[in-house]
């Protein structure tokens, strides 16, 4: 079984379904309002219990109830939560976003106790690292703390995973310790320091000689792109399913990815099972709501339980 390790953010999302996103100045009215679940690192925490692997959880919470409410969906699905902070100072992290007709979002995040999250607390759970194969990181967290967290990950022997997304510069000596980063072509084009006029392939290469084992774009319904530092490019389908909600379909991803590598699966095989959870989040509305369990995945890859995804 496959045990990870995830550093990050934990939010209460706030959803109303809009025909649009409003623009400057304007008023939109919306449709259901619903409330769930969220933030990358929750996310992907939950994301990787529902595939059958140990998940921990290393974050900050406020003593609210969206803090409760989050802890308690984490360790119903089971989640462990005992390096999961609950902090006094700010409140729990909140995300408001609206969802469009075609399945699109905008979000807008207050940090709340996800600020707090420091290196002492990355220090304290160096135990969570030792027993976990993989580690998996986001941006939604401070930046000084994802590098002490990659480098003491990559010290315990894990490997390291980064959803480079928001995306924020790092420290130079930060990409080294990253082992699979995956982002968008967005992202991409901001961490790229050489742009080559949006050359994906030049953009990839540029980020890899910084010391990047792999990077993976995820390129929503075109599936994406992975790229080794030392081995071939290649691409991935999407699967061809009805999108209601893009939210949290890129941690799904991640989640999927991490669990299918920890579980000594080959890259391309990974990626597909990825791209299958991924899929999956999109069909429902809401981040903690729409990621997919195992048997799920597996029925989408056309198996029984999901245990055997050939490309």
């Amino acid at each position: 079984m496959s045990a990870v390790a995830v550093v990050g953010s934990l939010n209460i999302d706030l959803v109303i379904r809009a025909p649009h996103c409003p623009k400057k100045g304007e008023t939109v009215i919306g449709g259901p309002f619903g409330m769930a679940g969220g933030g990358k690192g929750s996310n992907q925490a939950l994301g990787v219990a529902r595939l059958n692997a140990r998940s921990h959880m290393i974050g900050c919470v406020g003593n609210d109830d969206f803090g409760k409410k989050l802890r308690a969906v984490l360790v119903e699905n089971g989640v462990d939560c005992s390096h999961l902070q609950t902090r006094k100072e700010l409140a729990t992290g909140t995300a408001v976003i609206t969802v469009t007709d075609e399945g699109e979002n905008s979000i807008v995040v207050a940090q709340g106790a996800n600020s707090l999250l420091d290196e002492k607390a990355i220090l304290d759970a160096k135990k969570i690292f030792e027993s976990s194969d993989s580690a998996l990181f986001q941006m939604e967290s401070p930046t000084d703390t994802v590098a002490a967290g990659l480098k003491l990950a990559r010290q315990t022997g894990c490997k390291t995973f980064l959803s480079a997304e928001p995306p924020f510069s790092l420290p130079s000596d930060s990409w080294r310790n990253i082992d699979y980063l995956i982002l968008n072509e967005k992202a991409l084009s901001f961490y790229a320091t050489n742009k080559h006029k949006n050359n994906l392939d030049l953009m990839a290469r540029d980020v890899l000689d910084r010391g990047v084992r792999c990077l993976v774009v995820t390129q929503s319904a075109r599936g994406g792109m992975v790229f080794e530092a030392e081995g071939d490019s290649f691409s991935f389908e999407a699967f061809n399913i009805r999108s209601v909600d893009h939210t949290g379909a890129r941690d799904a991803f991640c989640a999927g990815f991490c669990v299918a590598l920890g579980e000594g699966r080959p890259i391309r095989r990974a990626a597909r099972f990825g791209s299958a959870c991924g899929a999956l989040a999109c069909t429902k509305i809401g981040a903690h709501p729409s990621l997919p369990w195992r048997h799920q995945v597996g029925a989408l890859l056309g198996e029984a339980s999901g245990d055997d995804y050939e490309q």
